[in-house]
């Protein structure tokens, strides 16, 4: 579901997202998180690890502080489940525990998506089954036997399987290949196998999110879970495409808005009006709310919440120290390394991310990997470490900082320090490079 790493929309500041104490172009969740802060830096590193082809080694990912799996992660396991339909959250559930087992004190999140209602998830498929709950999701405009750009059936099944809730199938595990590839005909418990959605004009909807799916025993309800990903979300106006994004772009990029990476023509084969996209984004965000407050309230966090940055480049690195990162300590922190990809083993600017993040974190900073993608390779049954590489530095102790950092002649040297208890940190902005000098 994330082909880009994406945000909560800022018209979320009223009491959830805030632009907290004028932090320049920095949005984040107003309160920080009720863990111990910590300054080990081995602690302090963040992954969103996904193996497309099975789980992901425990033993090699544990050793990160914050571990994030994607819906991904086991894809070919559980879309081929032979004891039943597909269990995503199940497989997640595992891998989780798999990991909690090798290092109980590392952090784990799991994906959960409140926009798209995806079948391979149970607590979702029990509902698109049950007429009772037909409100909660959202219907072609002419029920099964109109003309849309998407087909409402499933052809692979004789009779077809057919569902008058709208969904698509653009991310969709599919026979005998797709994203996610089935040996026979996709088993999503007597629906066809797509993107769904959720209609968050309905307020039961949102208590049954909130109090049995997100506080339940495949979310903060299990001790082992410490966060989510929460991934996409609705607008009402037309959004800008990313190159990355295909031709024409998603749903959210049609004149009255929609839904994130679903079919561009979603709210035309919904009979979706203005007013009808702008209900449901209001809906969601009012859904989105009161998820962030619960899980802050139980002791969990979620990566949207995460004020995101980087290093900055040798153009924006002056107006990087001297501004936008000033107030970036007193935040929770997603810290992502410079150019880091799927295909690429190497940190492109390890030296400069390192010392970058020691001197604008704060005591909840996480330097690490957002998303990059799922490998395919295993061995012995995990998949490729390669992506997600752990420079020894990472278990160095700098000690805590002193105070916040300083630029060494104000306003004119062009070089940033912090000094810690045991270390001393410094970016050179006249030549991009970063330098950390051990005091013991």
């Amino acid at each position: 579901m994330k082909l880009l790493q994406t945000f909560l929309i800022t018209f979320l500041t009223n009491t959830i997202l805030v632009e907290a104490r004028s932090k320049p172009q920095m949005v984040g969740y107003s309160n920080l998180p009720k863990w111990e802060p910590t300054y080990n830096m081995s602690r302090s590193t963040i992954v969103q690890p996904c193996n497309y082809s099975g789980f992901f080694d425990p033993s090699y990912i544990s050793q990160f502080g914050i571990v994030d799996f994607d819906w991904s992660n086991a894809k070919q396991i559980y879309v081929n489940n032979p004891n039943g339909p597909m269990n995503c959250d199940e497989l997640l559930v595992e891998q989780v525990n798999m990991v909690k087992q090798y290092n109980p004190t590392t952090k784990v999140f799991k994906y959960f998506n409140f926009v798209k209602a995806l079948p391979w998830y149970t607590y979702v498929r029990e509902k698109l089954v049950d007429p009772a709950y037909s409100g909660w999701f959202i219907k072609f405009s002419n029920g099964i036997n109109g003309s849309y750009h998407v087909s409402p059936c499933d052809h692979n099944y004789n009779p077809p399987l057919c569902s008058d809730y709208y969904h698509d199938t653009l991310q969709t595990p599919d026979y005998p290949s797709g994203d996610g590839s089935c040996r026979e005909p996709c088993n999503c418990g007597g629906v066809p196998c797509g993107e769904y959605l959720f209609d968050h004009r309905n307020a039961s909807l949102r208590d049954f999110l909130i109090n049995e799916v997100l506080l339940g025993p495949t979310g903060l309800g299990n001790s082992n879970i410490s966060g989510f990903y929460l991934d996409d979300n609705w607008h009402n106006t037309s959004q800008a495409i990313a190159p990355w994004q295909p031709k024409g772009g998603f749903c959210d990029h049609s004149p009255i808005g929609g839904a994130s990476e679903e079919d561009f023509y979603c709210t035309a084969d919904m009979g979706l009006t203005q007013q009808d996209t702008t209900d449901i984004t209001d809906g969601w965000a009012l859904t989105m709310q009161q998820v962030y407050d619960t899980i802050w309230e139980n002791n969990g966090w979620a990566w949207q919440m995460f004020t995101n940055t980087k290093t900055p480049s040798p153009s924006s690195c002056l107006s990087y120290f001297r501004q936008e990162a000033l107030y970036l300590n007193e935040s929770a922190i997603m810290f992502e390394y410079t150019n880091a990809s799927s295909s690429n083993a190497t940190l492109a600017a390890f030296s400069q991310d390192l010392a970058t993040f020691l001197l604008v974190r704060g005591d909840y900073g996480f330097l690490g990997y957002g998303w990059i993608g799922c490998t395919s390779n295993s061995y012995a049954g995990f998949g490729d470490n390669f992506n997600y590489s752990y420079p020894e530095q990472l278990y160095y102790d700098y000690g805590t900082p002193l105070a916040p950092y300083y630029e060494t002649i104000p306003n004119t040297s062009g070089i940033f320090q912090r000094d810690y208890t045991k270390s001393t940190v410094q970016f050179n902005c006249n030549t991009w490079t970063g330098t950390i000098s051990m005091k013991d």
